[in-house]
Protein backbone atom coordinates (compact mmCIF):
# COMPACT_ATOMS: atom_id res chain seq x y z
CA UNK A 1 0.00 0.00 0.00
CA UNK A 2 1.22 3.77 -1.14
CA UNK A 3 1.83 6.07 2.07
CA UNK A 4 0.05 9.18 2.35
CA UNK A 5 3.36 11.14 1.33
CA UNK A 6 3.78 9.17 -2.06
CA UNK A 7 0.11 9.38 -2.60
CA UNK A 8 0.35 13.62 -2.61
CA UNK A 9 3.75 13.08 -4.78
CA UNK A 10 2.06 11.25 -7.42
CA UNK A 11 -1.43 13.84 -7.44
CA UNK A 12 1.09 16.67 -7.27
CA UNK A 13 3.25 15.05 -10.42
CA UNK A 14 -0.17 14.98 -12.13
CA UNK A 15 -1.48 18.61 -11.42
CA UNK A 16 2.03 20.14 -12.83
CA UNK A 17 1.51 18.37 -15.95
CA UNK A 18 0.42 19.74 -19.59
CA UNK A 19 -2.96 19.51 -19.46
CA UNK A 20 -3.36 17.01 -22.66
CA UNK A 21 -0.84 14.62 -21.18
CA UNK A 22 -3.06 15.04 -17.60
CA UNK A 23 -6.06 14.04 -19.49
CA UNK A 24 -4.87 11.06 -20.57
CA UNK A 25 -2.74 9.95 -17.67
CA UNK A 26 -6.04 10.90 -15.46
CA UNK A 27 -8.50 8.75 -17.95
CA UNK A 28 -5.78 6.04 -17.62
CA UNK A 29 -5.97 5.63 -14.14
CA UNK A 30 -9.48 5.87 -13.94
CA UNK A 31 -9.72 3.52 -16.51
CA UNK A 32 -7.41 0.65 -15.00
CA UNK A 33 -10.01 1.42 -11.67
CA UNK A 34 -12.84 0.89 -13.27
CA UNK A 35 -11.03 -2.91 -15.15
CA UNK A 36 -9.89 -3.20 -11.45
CA UNK A 37 -13.27 -2.94 -10.09
CA UNK A 38 -14.77 -4.84 -12.48
CA UNK A 39 -12.68 -7.65 -11.75
CA UNK A 40 -13.03 -7.68 -8.15
CA UNK A 41 -17.25 -7.13 -8.67
CA UNK A 42 -17.09 -10.42 -10.90
CA UNK A 43 -14.90 -12.60 -8.92
CA UNK A 44 -17.23 -11.58 -5.83
CA UNK A 45 -20.67 -12.80 -7.78
CA UNK A 46 -18.89 -15.72 -9.51
CA UNK A 47 -19.01 -18.47 -6.47
CA UNK A 48 -23.04 -17.82 -6.69
CA UNK A 49 -23.62 -17.33 -10.05
CA UNK A 50 -21.69 -20.48 -10.83
CA UNK A 51 -23.54 -22.61 -7.96
CA UNK A 52 -26.03 -25.02 -8.44
CA UNK A 53 -29.46 -23.75 -7.11
CA UNK A 54 -32.22 -25.76 -6.58
CA UNK A 55 -35.31 -24.02 -4.94
CA UNK A 56 -37.27 -25.34 -1.65
CA UNK A 57 -40.88 -25.01 -0.38
CA UNK A 58 -41.47 -26.00 2.06
CA UNK A 59 -43.48 -25.92 5.62
CA UNK A 60 -41.17 -24.20 8.17
CA UNK A 61 -44.22 -23.25 10.52
CA UNK A 62 -47.49 -23.97 10.43
CA UNK A 63 -48.71 -27.07 11.45
CA UNK A 64 -46.91 -29.70 8.94
CA UNK A 65 -43.33 -28.04 10.14
CA UNK A 66 -42.35 -30.88 11.99
CA UNK A 67 -42.08 -32.36 8.39
CA UNK A 68 -40.95 -29.53 6.93
CA UNK A 69 -38.10 -28.88 9.29
CA UNK A 70 -37.03 -32.86 8.53
CA UNK A 71 -36.71 -32.77 5.56
CA UNK A 72 -34.65 -29.45 5.65
CA UNK A 73 -32.47 -31.31 7.60
CA UNK A 74 -31.75 -34.07 5.55
CA UNK A 75 -31.32 -31.74 2.90
CA UNK A 76 -28.76 -29.35 4.58
CA UNK A 77 -27.03 -32.55 5.56
CA UNK A 78 -26.77 -33.72 1.66
CA UNK A 79 -25.55 -30.22 0.96
CA UNK A 80 -22.77 -30.43 3.38
CA UNK A 81 -21.95 -33.64 2.16
CA UNK A 82 -22.03 -32.93 -1.55
CA UNK A 83 -19.81 -29.67 -1.35
CA UNK A 84 -17.41 -31.01 0.92
CA UNK A 85 -16.66 -33.69 -1.81
CA UNK A 86 -16.64 -31.18 -4.40
CA UNK A 87 -19.34 -30.28 -5.35
CA UNK A 88 -21.42 -30.92 -8.90
CA UNK A 89 -18.99 -31.19 -11.42
CA UNK A 90 -16.55 -28.72 -9.62
CA UNK A 91 -19.91 -26.56 -8.65
CA UNK A 92 -21.23 -25.80 -4.94
CA UNK A 93 -24.97 -26.89 -4.55
CA UNK A 94 -26.71 -23.75 -2.80
CA UNK A 95 -30.56 -24.26 -1.75
CA UNK A 96 -32.99 -21.34 -2.10
CA UNK A 97 -35.50 -22.25 0.73
CA UNK A 98 -39.00 -20.62 1.14
CA UNK A 99 -41.55 -21.13 4.06
CA UNK A 100 -44.99 -22.47 2.62
CA UNK A 101 -46.16 -22.01 6.29
CA UNK A 102 -48.48 -24.66 5.91
CA UNK A 103 -50.73 -23.08 3.62
CA UNK A 104 -51.35 -23.78 -0.43
CA UNK A 105 -51.66 -20.07 -1.27
CA UNK A 106 -48.49 -19.20 0.24
CA UNK A 107 -46.90 -22.08 -1.39
CA UNK A 108 -47.88 -20.64 -4.83
CA UNK A 109 -46.78 -17.60 -4.05
CA UNK A 110 -43.39 -19.29 -3.04
CA UNK A 111 -43.20 -20.82 -5.78
CA UNK A 112 -43.49 -18.28 -8.33
CA UNK A 113 -40.73 -16.63 -6.70
CA UNK A 114 -38.32 -19.08 -7.28
CA UNK A 115 -39.38 -19.45 -10.73
CA UNK A 116 -39.85 -15.54 -11.63
CA UNK A 117 -37.41 -13.81 -9.58
CA UNK A 118 -34.75 -16.68 -8.97
CA UNK A 119 -35.58 -18.97 -12.62
CA UNK A 120 -35.17 -21.86 -10.49
CA UNK A 121 -35.28 -25.22 -12.71
CA UNK A 122 -35.86 -27.26 -10.36
CA UNK A 123 -37.38 -27.37 -7.10
CA UNK A 124 -37.92 -29.53 -3.89
CA UNK A 125 -41.36 -29.37 -1.92
CA UNK A 126 -43.68 -29.54 -0.62
CA UNK A 127 -44.44 -32.03 2.46
CA UNK A 128 -48.08 -31.19 1.64
CA UNK A 129 -50.76 -32.79 -0.61
CA UNK A 130 -52.98 -29.82 -0.62
CA UNK A 131 -49.41 -27.46 -1.27
CA UNK A 132 -48.24 -29.42 -3.89
CA UNK A 133 -51.71 -29.67 -6.11
CA UNK A 134 -51.61 -26.02 -5.40
CA UNK A 135 -48.63 -25.79 -6.94
CA UNK A 136 -48.58 -28.94 -9.90
CA UNK A 137 -50.14 -26.18 -12.54
CA UNK A 138 -47.59 -23.80 -12.24
CA UNK A 139 -44.57 -26.28 -12.10
CA UNK A 140 -45.99 -27.89 -15.13
CA UNK A 141 -46.93 -24.37 -16.84
CA UNK A 142 -43.58 -23.56 -16.74
CA UNK A 143 -41.48 -26.14 -17.17
CA UNK A 144 -39.80 -26.39 -13.61
CA UNK A 145 -39.49 -29.96 -12.15
CA UNK A 146 -41.46 -30.79 -8.79
CA UNK A 147 -39.81 -33.19 -6.37
CA UNK A 148 -41.79 -33.59 -3.12
CA UNK A 149 -40.97 -35.52 -0.20
CA UNK A 150 -43.37 -36.19 1.78
CA UNK A 151 -46.83 -35.62 -0.11
CA UNK A 152 -49.69 -38.75 -0.85
CA UNK A 153 -52.35 -37.61 -1.87
CA UNK A 154 -53.74 -40.04 -4.94
CA UNK A 155 -54.22 -36.76 -7.02
CA UNK A 156 -50.91 -36.05 -7.51
CA UNK A 157 -50.20 -39.04 -9.79
CA UNK A 158 -51.90 -37.36 -12.05
CA UNK A 159 -51.23 -33.41 -11.33
CA UNK A 160 -48.55 -33.00 -14.32
CA UNK A 161 -45.72 -34.22 -16.44
CA UNK A 162 -42.66 -32.49 -14.13
CA UNK A 163 -44.44 -33.56 -10.74
CA UNK A 164 -42.78 -36.19 -8.87
CA UNK A 165 -42.53 -37.69 -5.20
CA UNK A 166 -39.94 -39.90 -3.63
CA UNK A 167 -42.98 -40.29 -1.41
CA UNK A 168 -46.13 -43.77 -1.63
CA UNK A 169 -48.91 -42.27 -2.47
CA UNK A 170 -51.69 -42.90 -0.46
CA UNK A 171 -53.96 -44.93 -3.10
CA UNK A 172 -51.36 -47.70 -1.63
CA UNK A 173 -51.22 -47.03 1.89
CA UNK A 174 -55.18 -46.09 2.05
CA UNK A 175 -56.07 -49.55 0.54
CA UNK A 176 -52.82 -51.24 2.99
CA UNK A 177 -54.77 -49.67 6.07
CA UNK A 178 -58.20 -50.77 5.18
CA UNK A 179 -57.06 -54.50 4.47
CA UNK A 180 -55.32 -54.36 7.62
CA UNK A 181 -58.65 -52.95 9.36
CA UNK A 182 -60.27 -55.89 8.06
CA UNK A 183 -58.03 -59.39 7.77
CA UNK A 184 -55.56 -58.73 10.82
CA UNK A 185 -57.73 -56.27 13.50
CA UNK A 186 -61.14 -57.63 12.47
CA UNK A 187 -63.08 -54.42 12.16
CA UNK A 188 -66.30 -54.84 10.92
CA UNK A 189 -67.70 -50.49 11.75
CA UNK A 190 -65.52 -48.08 11.06
CA UNK A 191 -65.54 -45.09 12.31
CA UNK A 192 -63.22 -42.64 10.49
CA UNK A 193 -61.76 -39.24 12.35
CA UNK A 194 -59.06 -37.29 9.88
CA UNK A 195 -57.83 -33.95 8.88
CA UNK A 196 -59.24 -31.79 6.46
CA UNK A 197 -56.85 -31.44 4.05
CA UNK A 198 -55.76 -33.52 0.98
CA UNK A 199 -53.70 -35.30 2.79
CA UNK A 200 -56.42 -36.49 5.15
CA UNK A 201 -58.89 -36.37 3.00
CA UNK A 202 -57.61 -38.73 0.62
CA UNK A 203 -56.24 -41.05 2.99
CA UNK A 204 -59.75 -41.76 4.38
CA UNK A 205 -61.10 -41.71 1.19
CA UNK A 206 -58.93 -44.05 -0.32
CA UNK A 207 -59.73 -45.91 3.11
CA UNK A 208 -63.41 -46.02 3.32
CA UNK A 209 -63.64 -47.29 -0.72
CA UNK A 210 -61.62 -49.90 0.03
CA UNK A 211 -62.64 -51.26 3.58
CA UNK A 212 -66.57 -51.27 2.48
CA UNK A 213 -65.28 -52.83 -0.96
CA UNK A 214 -64.01 -55.68 1.28
CA UNK A 215 -67.39 -55.91 3.23
CA UNK A 216 -67.22 -53.33 6.35
CA UNK A 217 -69.10 -50.47 7.49
CA UNK A 218 -67.99 -46.71 7.47
CA UNK A 219 -70.11 -45.56 10.84
CA UNK A 220 -68.93 -42.22 11.10
CA UNK A 221 -66.94 -39.49 9.13
CA UNK A 222 -65.72 -36.68 11.19
CA UNK A 223 -62.84 -34.15 10.04
CA UNK A 224 -61.18 -31.92 11.69
CA UNK A 225 -59.78 -28.89 10.82
CA UNK A 226 -55.91 -28.39 10.41
CA UNK A 227 -54.47 -26.39 13.21
CA UNK A 228 -57.68 -27.03 15.92
CA UNK A 229 -56.53 -27.65 19.52
CA UNK A 230 -60.08 -29.28 20.25
CA UNK A 231 -61.15 -32.52 18.54
CA UNK A 232 -64.24 -33.12 21.38
CA UNK A 233 -67.29 -32.77 19.11
CA UNK A 234 -65.92 -34.93 16.81
CA UNK A 235 -64.54 -37.61 19.38
CA UNK A 236 -68.04 -37.05 20.21
CA UNK A 237 -69.41 -38.01 17.22
CA UNK A 238 -67.12 -41.47 16.26
CA UNK A 239 -67.94 -42.53 19.93
CA UNK A 240 -71.68 -42.39 19.38
CA UNK A 241 -71.50 -44.63 16.53
CA UNK A 242 -70.03 -47.05 18.70
CA UNK A 243 -67.31 -48.34 15.82
CA UNK A 244 -64.94 -51.24 16.26
CA UNK A 245 -62.50 -48.92 14.93
CA UNK A 246 -61.25 -45.54 14.66
CA UNK A 247 -59.07 -44.26 11.12
CA UNK A 248 -57.03 -41.84 11.88
CA UNK A 249 -54.76 -39.88 9.26
CA UNK A 250 -53.77 -36.51 10.62
CA UNK A 251 -50.19 -34.34 11.35
CA UNK A 252 -48.97 -35.02 14.56
CA UNK A 253 -50.20 -32.02 16.09
CA UNK A 254 -53.64 -32.22 15.80
CA UNK A 255 -53.66 -36.06 16.58
CA UNK A 256 -51.59 -35.40 19.93
CA UNK A 257 -54.72 -33.20 21.03
CA UNK A 258 -57.17 -35.55 19.65
CA UNK A 259 -55.47 -38.95 21.77
CA UNK A 260 -55.27 -37.10 24.80
CA UNK A 261 -58.94 -35.17 24.61
CA UNK A 262 -60.05 -38.91 24.02
CA UNK A 263 -58.53 -39.51 26.80
CA UNK A 264 -59.68 -37.22 29.05
CA UNK A 265 -63.33 -37.81 27.47
CA UNK A 266 -62.86 -41.60 28.76
CA UNK A 267 -63.02 -42.57 24.97
CA UNK A 268 -61.19 -45.76 24.39
CA UNK A 269 -61.55 -46.83 21.07
CA UNK A 270 -59.35 -48.94 19.22
CA UNK A 271 -57.21 -46.33 16.70
CA UNK A 272 -54.98 -47.37 13.41
CA UNK A 273 -53.38 -44.63 11.59
CA UNK A 274 -50.99 -43.61 9.51
CA UNK A 275 -46.97 -43.02 8.77
CA UNK A 276 -47.50 -39.26 10.17
CA UNK A 277 -47.43 -41.36 13.23
CA UNK A 278 -43.94 -42.95 13.16
CA UNK A 279 -42.33 -39.30 14.00
CA UNK A 280 -40.93 -39.53 17.35
CA UNK A 281 -42.59 -35.87 17.85
CA UNK A 282 -46.01 -37.58 18.11
CA UNK A 283 -45.29 -39.09 21.50
CA UNK A 284 -43.49 -36.52 22.45
CA UNK A 285 -46.87 -34.54 22.51
CA UNK A 286 -49.07 -37.05 23.28
CA UNK A 287 -47.69 -39.05 25.97
CA UNK A 288 -49.11 -42.18 27.24
CA UNK A 289 -52.27 -41.03 25.36
CA UNK A 290 -50.81 -42.49 22.32
CA UNK A 291 -50.41 -46.17 23.92
CA UNK A 292 -52.41 -48.42 22.13
CA UNK A 293 -51.98 -46.99 18.33
CA UNK A 294 -51.54 -48.76 15.31
CA UNK A 295 -49.72 -47.24 12.62
CA UNK A 296 -48.61 -47.87 9.08
CA UNK A 297 -45.06 -47.34 7.62
CA UNK A 298 -43.54 -48.02 4.84
CA UNK A 299 -40.90 -51.25 5.59
CA UNK A 300 -37.63 -49.45 6.51
CA UNK A 301 -34.54 -49.67 4.51
CA UNK A 302 -31.62 -52.39 5.57
CA UNK A 303 -29.89 -50.10 8.38
CA UNK A 304 -27.18 -52.72 7.34
CA UNK A 305 -26.95 -50.81 3.88
CA UNK A 306 -23.86 -48.40 3.85
CA UNK A 307 -25.94 -45.41 2.28
CA UNK A 308 -28.45 -46.39 4.98
CA UNK A 309 -26.05 -46.47 7.69
CA UNK A 310 -24.25 -43.53 7.17
CA UNK A 311 -26.92 -41.51 6.30
CA UNK A 312 -28.35 -41.87 10.09
CA UNK A 313 -24.75 -41.90 11.55
CA UNK A 314 -23.91 -38.54 10.01
CA UNK A 315 -27.51 -37.28 10.78
CA UNK A 316 -27.43 -37.96 14.92
CA UNK A 317 -23.77 -36.45 14.73
CA UNK A 318 -25.08 -33.42 12.60
CA UNK A 319 -28.07 -32.91 15.19
CA UNK A 320 -27.67 -35.13 17.85
CA UNK A 321 -31.39 -37.12 17.10
CA UNK A 322 -32.62 -39.72 15.03
CA UNK A 323 -34.10 -38.55 12.01
CA UNK A 324 -37.37 -38.33 11.93
CA UNK A 325 -40.45 -38.73 9.23
CA UNK A 326 -39.05 -36.91 5.90
CA UNK A 327 -35.61 -36.27 6.76
CA UNK A 328 -34.57 -39.62 4.50
CA UNK A 329 -36.75 -38.40 1.60
CA UNK A 330 -35.86 -34.81 2.16
CA UNK A 331 -31.81 -36.23 1.95
CA UNK A 332 -33.01 -38.54 -0.90
CA UNK A 333 -34.53 -35.74 -3.00
CA UNK A 334 -32.07 -33.37 -2.92
CA UNK A 335 -29.34 -36.43 -3.81
CA UNK A 336 -31.74 -37.13 -6.51
CA UNK A 337 -31.59 -33.93 -8.05
CA UNK A 338 -28.03 -33.25 -8.01
CA UNK A 339 -27.47 -36.58 -9.74
CA UNK A 340 -29.49 -35.15 -12.53
CA UNK A 341 -27.24 -31.91 -12.60
CA UNK A 342 -24.43 -34.01 -12.51
CA UNK A 343 -25.79 -36.36 -15.57
CA UNK A 344 -26.01 -33.16 -17.42
CA UNK A 345 -29.13 -31.43 -17.20
CA UNK A 346 -29.58 -27.87 -16.69
CA UNK A 347 -33.51 -27.22 -17.64
CA UNK A 348 -36.46 -28.77 -16.14
CA UNK A 349 -37.49 -30.70 -18.91
CA UNK A 350 -33.91 -32.54 -19.23
CA UNK A 351 -34.01 -33.00 -15.20
CA UNK A 352 -37.33 -34.91 -15.71
CA UNK A 353 -36.06 -36.99 -18.18
CA UNK A 354 -33.02 -38.22 -15.98
CA UNK A 355 -35.89 -38.65 -13.56
CA UNK A 356 -37.49 -41.31 -15.62
CA UNK A 357 -35.19 -42.88 -16.39
CA UNK A 358 -33.73 -43.28 -12.84
CA UNK A 359 -33.45 -47.10 -11.44
CA UNK A 360 -32.97 -48.02 -8.39
CA UNK A 361 -30.99 -45.29 -7.08
CA UNK A 362 -29.27 -45.85 -3.49
CA UNK A 363 -31.10 -43.68 -1.22
CA UNK A 364 -31.31 -43.45 2.35
CA UNK A 365 -35.33 -44.44 2.52
CA UNK A 366 -34.15 -47.30 0.18
CA UNK A 367 -33.70 -47.37 -3.57
CA UNK A 368 -35.89 -45.25 -5.50
CA UNK A 369 -37.38 -45.67 -8.65
CA UNK A 370 -40.07 -43.63 -10.58
CA UNK A 371 -42.87 -44.74 -12.68
CA UNK A 372 -44.33 -42.72 -15.40
CA UNK A 373 -46.47 -40.70 -13.26
CA UNK A 374 -43.53 -39.62 -11.06
CA UNK A 375 -44.73 -42.53 -8.06
CA UNK A 376 -42.67 -44.56 -6.18
CA UNK A 377 -43.67 -47.76 -4.77
CA UNK A 378 -42.71 -49.18 -1.48
CA UNK A 379 -44.13 -52.25 0.98
CA UNK A 380 -45.71 -51.18 4.35
CA UNK A 381 -45.37 -52.71 7.64
CA UNK A 382 -47.52 -52.28 10.64
CA UNK A 383 -46.41 -50.92 14.06
CA UNK A 384 -47.73 -50.18 17.58
CA UNK A 385 -46.75 -48.26 20.56
CA UNK A 386 -46.76 -49.28 23.92
CA UNK A 387 -45.55 -47.71 26.97
CA UNK A 388 -44.49 -44.79 24.77
CA UNK A 389 -42.35 -47.05 22.81
CA UNK A 390 -42.78 -48.37 19.29
CA UNK A 391 -43.44 -52.10 19.56
CA UNK A 392 -39.65 -53.91 18.05
CA UNK A 393 -41.73 -56.83 16.34
CA UNK A 394 -43.89 -55.44 13.28
CA UNK A 395 -46.72 -57.73 11.46
CA UNK A 396 -45.89 -56.90 7.75
CA UNK A 397 -48.76 -56.83 4.84
CA UNK A 398 -46.76 -59.26 2.43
Amino acid sequence: MLSNETRHFDLAMIAEMPSILRTKLTGSLVCLLVVWMSILGMSGCHSTSSAVRIGAVLPLTGSAAVWGQNAKMGMDLAVQEINADGGINGRNVDVLYQDSQSDPQTATSALQELITAQHIQAVIGDIASSSVLAMAPIADRNQVLLLSPGASNPEISNAGSYIFRNWQSDALEGQLDARYASSALRWKRVACLYVNNAYGAGLEKVFADTFKGLGGEIVDEAPFPQGTTDVRAQIASVAAAKPDGIYMPGYPPEMAVALKQMKETGVSVPILSVQAFDDPEIIKLAGNAADGVVYSIPKPPDPSDPVVANFRSAYSKAYGKQPGVCSDTGYDALRIIAWAFEQGASTGPEIRDKLLSLKNFPGAAGPTTFDSHGDVTRQFIFRRIENEKVVDAPVSTE
